[in-house]
């Protein structure tokens, strides 16, 4: 008697999974269908249990026929048998469970009978016959089934229940098609929001609870294995949904609440096979399992545009297969007692999965098409817009009396009425919001007459047929001349004079088509006036019309006539312009040639001795302020570098001053670094005076020779690579003063002597590169640079240099350079 009570208890708690899918379902749709899906989850059980008291017991459990259906116990009487009652009882709970989960699959848009007829062909037919191949047993406690005598091993219904229940769901999804607005033309999935997900996280732990009835009555007995049966299913529900977290947040950056359910749902029906014959930890990865495979088959059905309302194909089919082979590879040979090694074991499960699939979806799929083509098995589109809830059991609730308050408004169109308020109710708050929005409508339409009556242009309303016009301001009377009563009812061409129009084409077409168009109006008394009209089509559902503006441009004509006078005035004076700016330019490239031709050329280079030079110079603009200067004289090489403020001719014209005033001191053997710069400083702040500019340039001179130069001079850092790869940065801020700021600057100035040794490269360059931005505005840098000389260290000093250049164009992108850019590499030989 024991055993029966724990039977009895498991149904019971087998039970509470119906009312579990019912919070489940309703949470996921939407309100309008809430109850329709309620009500479908609680008649489907009435109806599977009454079948399977007729005779899908008897095709089930029977005296099997050669292992494919059962012959006996129709109207099963249990009066004198407590242990067969118990076992028809328990057995009720799993065709109604089987039968269930097709109701959440198709919810929003299956018709109620429609839905019922699906029930009783899942309860009466398809579930009885495949468990009588999977699970009837002869008195002897063998399998009688023929897939049971082949060894096949489900212990609570992964295939025989929940595999069942989603290949039924598969084929009427596939029937029926997706709901209304579910998936965009392109086949873009469109989330429908569940209305009550706290509902739905309730009937999600009412399932939890009734699985553990589910799978620990499974033994019909109770045994020792009944405890670890139980926390392998807790601990599989448990995996599914860890994993289904973390997938959701991996990939939507957030936990979605269905993913959670559905993934603890996936390992719950994942461990339901064989959760008596697995250890602890492979009832873990088989949850894990299961949640997988029910988020892979959810990507699925939206790939392919099936619309699972709750995603019940994924969970129960999807879940149903993985968990069924899971028997064969992680179940215990021994516990299975079937006598098949492992890969035997998997073969016979697979065999069950495609029976399944082929038996139920088999028989679902043409039979729902055949019908589906006769009489349609879903609602209408406007019975689904509407909601099953009152298209299907006239149930209304206080929202759709709302709506039908709010309809009956928008037909009157009277913006004064309002919606009653019923106190203390989530409706009647929405009602007082909704009064407040019509509140605030009325406000606005008002005020936006009051701009309309009051504007200074002309507004018309006009139909798109005939042109005729319905609705005038008061300054069409001002423009046109005509009474607004006689204007209303008269066509928008009786105004318009267009053969007059000043446009070149029918103007209106482009009135109409364009929006915007030029046009002469007629006045009453046939006078003309010149009007620009805009015109906006307005569609309000089915009805559309215009709405025209006609502006009077008179004086604008009229300024139109004086600008065409100033233009030419203008364009005289433009070409004046041009010519000047022609003369401008041919200076402006005499001086860039002549900048370029006193650049050192290459052959000057390649006969410093002791030194591999190669030089680089681009300006910013047409002439730049850059300086730099390699000379030999008396068996050394005096170096430049310099940067003159600014850009343009002015600049570039003391580039040159400065060019000559060096060689002109290094002719004169002018080699003391102080008396050479600070004559060169006078001369050139001489001649900035005269010139009354504010330019000036920093400047450095390197005497080289026989391995040593000698630096002296304010300019940028002066980089120093040793042939080791050391790099040293020298400061010249106390070498010197800028050129041309002060008369003298002979107290400033000082020298620094640097030692070469063979492979040592000296850099100089000039602010336009290291200051030189990306795109996002970022510097190219000291460092930059350094790391790029310190990399093609080895290599001769014109391939560091095109290195260092190649390197700078990639930093700057489509970036514009503002400045102009210098580069010196010097290497000892």
């Amino acid at each position: 008697m024991f055993d029966i009570l724990w039977v009895l208890v498991c149904a019971g708690l087998v039970f509470l999974m119906q009312p579990g899918f019912m919070c489940l379902e309703s949470g996921l749709t939407r309100s309008k269908n809430s109850i329709n899906v309620a009500v479908k989850n609680f008649a489907d059980f009435g109806i599977s249990v009454c079948l399977f008291w007729a005779f899908g017991y008897a095709f089930m459990f029977g005296s099997s026929i050669v292992g494919w259906l059962g012959q006996n116990s129709f109207f099963l009487a249990v009066d004198d048998d407590p242990k067969l009652a118990a076992f028809f009882l328990f057995q009720a709970m799993f065709c109604g469970t089987a039968t269930t989960i097709v109701s959440g699959a198709v919810a929003e848009r299956i018709k109620f009978g429609t839905y019922l007829a699906v029930a009783c062909l899942t309860s009466g037919v398809i579930y009885p016959i495949f468990g009588h191949w999977a699970w009837n047993l002869k008195v002897s406690g063998l399998a009688g089934g023929w897939l049971g005598q082949l060894g096949f091993v489900d212990l609570a219904g992964s295939t025989v229940v929940h595999s069942i229940g989603g290949w039924i769901s598969l084929a009427v999804l596939l029937v029926i098609g997706p709901r209304v607005g579910r998936f965009l033309p392109d086949g873009t999935p469109q989330k429908i929001q569940g209305s009550n997900l706290p509902l739905s996280v309730l009937g999600t732990m009412l399932l939890w609870l009734g699985w553990l009835g589910f799978n620990g009555g499974s033994t019909l007995a109770f045994n020792d294995r009944v405890a670890a049966i139980m926390v392998h299913t807790v601990l599989a529900g448990v995996a599914g949904m860890m994993t289904a977290t973390l997938y959701s947040w991996s990939r939507h950056r957030v936990p979605e609440v269905e993913l959670l359910l559905n993934g603890s749902l996936g390992g719950l029906v994942s461990i339901t096979a064989s959760c008596d014959v697995v250890t602890t930890s492979g009832a873990v990865l088989i949850g894990i399992g299961g949640g997988l495979v029910t988020l892979l088959a959810s990507s699925l059905l939206k790939r392919f545009r099936i619309d699972d309302a709750v995603d019940a194909v994924p969970v129960h089919l999807g879940g149903g297969i993985w968990g069924t082979l899971a028997v064969a590879i992680f179940g215990d040979l021994e516990l299975l007692g079937t006598g098949l090694s492992h890969g035997e074991q998997f073969l016979v499960q697979l065999l069950a999965v495609l029976v399944a699939g082929l038996w139920a979806f088999g028989i679902t799929y043409p039979l729902l098409r055949f019908c589906h083509s006769r009489v349609p098995l879903r609602v209408s589109p406007e019975d689904e817009e509407m909601g099953l809830n009152v298209s299907e059991h006239r149930a209304k609730t206080e929202i759709y009396d709302l709506f039908q308050v709010m309809e009956s408004q928008a037909q009157n169109q009277d913006l004064s009425l309002r919606v009653p308020v019923e106190p203390f109710t989530e409706v009647g708050q929405i009602a007082k919001r909704y009064n407040q929005v019509m509140d605030a409508l009325e406000d606005a339409v008002n005020r936006t007459n009051a701009i309309v009556n009051t504007a200074s242009d002309a507004i018309l309303t006009f139909t798109p047929d005939g042109l005729k016009i319905t609705n005038a301001n008061p300054s069409t009377e001002t423009i046109f001349g005509y009474p607004r009563q006689t204007i209303l009812g008269k066509s928008l061409m009786s105004l318009i004079d267009w053969d007059a129009s000043s446009e070149k084409a029918d103007p209106l077409p482009r009135l109409l088509l364009e929006g915007r168009a030029e046009l002469v109006g007629q006045r009453a008394g046939g006078i003309g006036i010149p009007l620009e009209g805009t015109a906006t089509k307005v569609c309000v559902g089915d009805h559309s019309f215009y709405t025209a503006i006609f502006r009077d441009i008179s004086e604008r004509k009229q300024a139109e006539t004086a600008l065409a006078e100033a233009n030419r005035e203008i364009t005289l004076l433009n070409d004046r312009l041009q010519a000047e700016n022609l003369r401008l330019g041919a200076e402006l490239d005499i001086t860039r040639r002549l900048q370029k031709m006193l650049l050192p050329k290459n052959r000057e280079l390649k006969a410093v001795m002791g030194l591999e030079i190669s030089g680089y110079m681009e300006p910013a603009t047409e002439v730049g302020g850059d300086y730099y200067d390699v000379l030999c004289h008396d068996g050394g090489v005096k170096i430049g570098i310099g940067d003159v403020t600014g850009h343009g001719l002015e600049s570039g014209m003391l580039m040159l001053m400065v060019q000559t005033a060096v060689r002109t001191l290094l002719e004169n053997d002018e080699i003391n670094p102080k008396h050479f710069l600070n004559t060169l400083n006078r001369t050139i702040y001489g001649n900035v005076q005269r010139m009354d500019s504010d330019r000036h340039l920093t400047l450095a001179l390197l005497d080289y020779r026989d391995g040593e130069i000698r630096l002296s001079g304010q300019h940028e850092e002066t980089i120093v690579v040793r042939a080791t790869g050391e790099i040293e940065r020298i400061d010249t801020i106390d070498l010197g003063f800028p050129i041309g700021l002060e008369a003298n600057i002979s107290e400033f100035i000082d020298e620094k002597i640097l030692k070469l040794s063979t492979g040592d490269v000296v850099v100089l360059y000039t602010d336009g590169i290291t200051e030189a931005e990306d795109e996002q505005g970022c510097f190219y840098g000291i460092e930059r640079l350094c790391d790029v000389v310190r990399h093609y260290l080895r290599e001769p000093a014109d391939i560091i240099r095109r290195a260092a250049i190649e390197d700078l164009r990639r930093h700057i992108g489509r970036q514009r350079v503002y400045d102009d850019i210098t580069l010196l590499v010097m290497k000892q030989k």
